[in-house]
C-alpha cells in the first residue's frame, strides 16, 4: 500500500481580494498561498516527497465560491517513480467553480520513469458566468538519460460538466509496449501537451487567433499543433513536440493570450 497525500481548499473573494479561507492538507502535500497584482489568490502544490510512487494516491480538491479567483500550479515536474508494486499510483483531482469565478491551473510536466503506472483524473464542475484555463504536458520520460517510453502505462482523463451535465470528456491512454509510434498515437514525438479553454465567451476569432498566429507561427518548428471548438463553451488546443520548453512556451503565448481576451489581465509571471 502507498501513501497517501491530500489537499482540499476553498477561495473566497472578499473586497477586492482573493483568499484561501479553507485549507487541509494531508503530507507529503502541502501548499504556499499567495496574491497576485489583480488580487487572485496564487496556490502553489509542493510536496516533501521526491514523486508519485506506484501505489500511491494523491487527491487535490478546492472550490471557487461565487466571484471568486485562484490560479492553482505546482513547483515543480510530477515524477512518477516505479515501486516494489505494480498497482498504478492515482492522481485525482476534483474542482467547483461557482457563478463567475475564474480558475487557472497550469500543471509542471508528469515525467514517467521506467517501469512507472499512472492513472490520472481531472473533473470541473462549472456553472453560469464561469471560466477556466487549465494546461497539461506529458513527457515520454527522462528524455535526457535516454529512458524514453520505458513506463507500463500512463492514463490521463478529463472532464468537465455544466449545471450537473457532461459537457467534455478526453481520455488518454499510453502504453509503450503497444508501440505508439507505429500506431500512430504519437508519431516521432516524444511529448504532448493540452490547453482547455472553458468560457461562455469564446468566439471564432479567439480560435482563428490560436490556428493562423500561435499554431502557424515562427515557434512551431519541429512541432504539431491543432485547436478546435468544443460542442459547448470552449476550446481544445493540443500539441506535440519534442521538448518540455517548447511546449510550455506554445501553452504560455496561449494562456497569456486568453488571460486577456477572457480576463482582462496581465501576463502572470509565477515564481517557481
Amino acid at each position: 500500500m502507498g501513501m497517501t497525500g491530500e489537499w482540499k481548499g476553498t477561495i473566497s473573494v472578499i473586497g477586492e481580494k482573493n483568499y484561501l479561507i479553507d485549507s487541509f492538507r494531508r503530507p507529503p502535500l502541502n501548499v504556499v498561498n499567495s496574491s497576485g497584482e489583480d488580487g487572485e489568490s496564487i496556490v502553489y502544490l509542493t510536496s516533501s516527497s521526491p514523486g508519485l510512487f506506484n501505489g500511491d494516491r494523491q487527491e487535490i480538491s478546492c472550490r471557487l465560491m461565487e466571484g471568486a479567483h485562484l490560479v492553482l500550479t505546482d513547483v515543480s515536474a510530477t515524477e512518477l517513480h516505479p515501486s516494489l508494486t505494480q498497482e498504478e499510483c492515482r492522481q485525482n483531482q476534483i474542482f467547483h467553480l461557482e457563478k463567475n469565478s475564474k480558475f487557472e491551473y497550469m500543471q509542471e510536466p508528469l515525467i514517467p520513469f521506467k517501469g512507472s503506472n499512472y492513472a490520472g483524473k481531472m473533473s470541473i464542475y462549472m456553472t453560469e458566468g464561469a471560466q477556466a484555463i487549465v494546461g497539461e504536458t506529458i513527457t515520454a520520460g527522462r528524455v535526457g538519460r535516454d529512458e524514453i517510453f520505458e513506463y507500463q502505462c500512463l492514463k490521463s482523463r478529463f472532464e468537465m460538466y455544466w449545471d450537473e451535465q457532461l459537457q467534455v470528456w478526453d481520455s488518454i491512454r499510453l502504453r509503450p509496449e503497444s508501440n505508439l509510434k507505429e500506431n500512430g498515437v504519437l508519431g516521432d514525438f516524444t511529448h504532448m501537451s493540452t490547453l482547455w479553454i472553458l468560457s461562455e465567451q469564446i468566439k471564432a476569432e479567439h480560435l482563428q487567433h490560436i490556428q493562423n498566429k500561435v499554431l502557424k507561427g515562427d515557434d512551431l518548428l519541429d512541432e504539431y499543433g491543432g485547436a478546435s471548438f468544443l460542442e459547448n463553451r470552449g476550446i481544445v488546443i493540443r500539441v506535440l513536440g519534442h521538448s518540455v520548453q517548447t511546449l510550455q512556451k506554445i501553452l504560455n503565448t496561449c494562456w497569456n493570450y486568453f488571460r486577456l481576451e477572457l480576463f482582462h489581465m496581465q501576463p502572470l509571471d509565477l515564481l517557481k
